[in-house]
């Protein structure tokens, strides 16, 4: 949820109350401006500074962090002699003085970063109130009085009422342009990943059950790939759908087993983790979501779990059955910003195999995507979400993703 708080007091027009579609509106015909469109480096760092406001990071933004994000540089490196983040934030100020001088920016909606801070303040644009002299002007001496408009054809006002036709029929074309070219709901979802610089990781999980050492290396970590990797086909089918995702928009992917996968890893690009028990990573980092697979609750039964209420399975499925006689499977889909690593993190796990199916096609699917965005909140594209998927199953073969309920923060 976007807090309030996140967003600045304003001085020239009253308070945006959580009004964020307006402000990255405003953030796009900005960063879109003469002023910026030509730079990579100040349109780069505007955007980090104003999304993170908006998603309540505020206290995220030191130059430290800045210049890791924003600009690459190593986690240790000298802010005393690297002076990037300083030098960038000066620049983006002098261009917003830049995009606001002009009058034709000057009713927008103002997106400000004061010097010594890195965090952005957004205020209301000016609200001009017309005199009534305006409203009524005196006549103007040795002009004759006005005529009664209606007691006349007036040629002025035919030429005024053409400009307002064209004008309305400009806007309505504008308008469709924009329903047409602003992105769809499921690429909204992977916004965060088609943006990141750094290529996204998909991780999959394997039958090896080694425990992740977040220290980088351990005993029983391995890289590359190996004769005697074992992956679920459930595991192939839904990286194949996620994969496809990506390379339709050009943007390049890394794979990786979770064995293979080291903490380092998680923190240096977006993340995937795709499967459930056998992905070591997805265990660990469901731990920071409210519905969280579990394996053998009771022997042979595995399912989804509600920490708010630990004691039972809101969502089971018994593998004691022969797998064709199972009705339903079930899946859990969630993106969060992951506080350990730092990065955008997607899991896509089912609780058994076909669970896993139908987690990938409702992640690439609008059609099957469109039922969660009937009952989303505004603004739900920059909240972290949690959705827990059903799939009806006919002799071991999976049915349409449907969603159960959702949970968003």
């Amino acid at each position: 949820m976007i807090p309030s708080s996140g967003l600045g007091a304003m001085d020239s027009g009253p308070p945006l109350c959580n009004d964020v579609e307006a402000v990255l509106a405003q953030l796009e015909r900005i960063v879109e401006s003469p002023a910026f469109r030509n730079s990579k480096r100040y349109p780069r760092f505007l955007r980090f500074i104003v999304e993170q406001a908006l998603l309540g990071h505020a206290d995220r933004l030191k130059e430290r962090l800045l210049g890791i994000e924003v600009f690459d540089r190593p986690p240790d490196y000298d802010l005393a002699t690297d002076p990037i983040v300083r030098v960038a934030a000066g620049e983006v100020r002098k261009r917003l003085a830049q995009y606001y001088v002009e009058n034709s920016h000057a009713n927008e909606l103002r997106i400000q970063l004061q010097p010594g801070s890195y965090v952005p303040e957004f205020h209301s644009p000016p609200k001009e109130i017309p005199s009534e002299a305006t409203l009524n002007p005196a006549p103007i001496a040795g002009l004759p009085p006005l005529e009664n408009p209606t007691s006349h054809f007036s040629p002025s006002r035919n030429k005024v009422g053409i400009t307002m036709i064209v004008a309305g029929f400009s806007l309505a074309t504008i308008l469709c342009l924009y329903v047409v070219s602003r992105p769809s709901p499921i690429q909204e979802f992977w916004r965060p990943f088609m943006e990141s610089a750094a290529p996204p990781l998909l991780c999959l999980g394997d039958q090896g059950h080694s425990q992740p050492d977040e220290g980088g290396e351990g005993p029983g970590l391995r890289t590359g790939i190996n004769s005697f990797d074992y992956l679920a086909l459930g595991d192939v089918e839904a990286l194949h759908r996620i994969s496809t995702i990506f390379d339709r928009r050009g943007k390049a992917t890394s794979i990786s087993n979770a064995r293979s996968t080291t903490f380092a890893d998680l923190c240096r690009q977006p993340v995937v983790l795709i499967g459930g028990s056998p992905n070591q990573w997805t265990m660990r980092y469901m731990q920071l979501l409210r519905y969280q697979l579990v394996a053998n609750f009771t022997p042979g039964v595995n399912g989804i779990l509600d920490r708010n209420d630990p004691h039972r399975l809101r969502w089971a499925v018994d593998f004691n059955a022969p797998y064709s006689t199972i009705p339903k499977e079930y899946a859990i889909v969630a993106r969060f910003f992951n506080s350990a690593t730092g990065q955008p993190t997607v899991i896509a796990a089912g609780v058994g195999a076909n669970g896993e199916i139908a987690a990938a096609e409702f992640l690439t699917n609008s059609a099957y995507f469109k039922e969660f965005i009937l009952h989303a909140p505004r603004g739900w594209e920059h909240r972290n979400i949690e959705i827990i998927l059903e799939t009806q199953m006919i002799n071991g073969t999976n049915g349409p993703p449907q969603v159960v309920t959702t949970y968003l923060w």
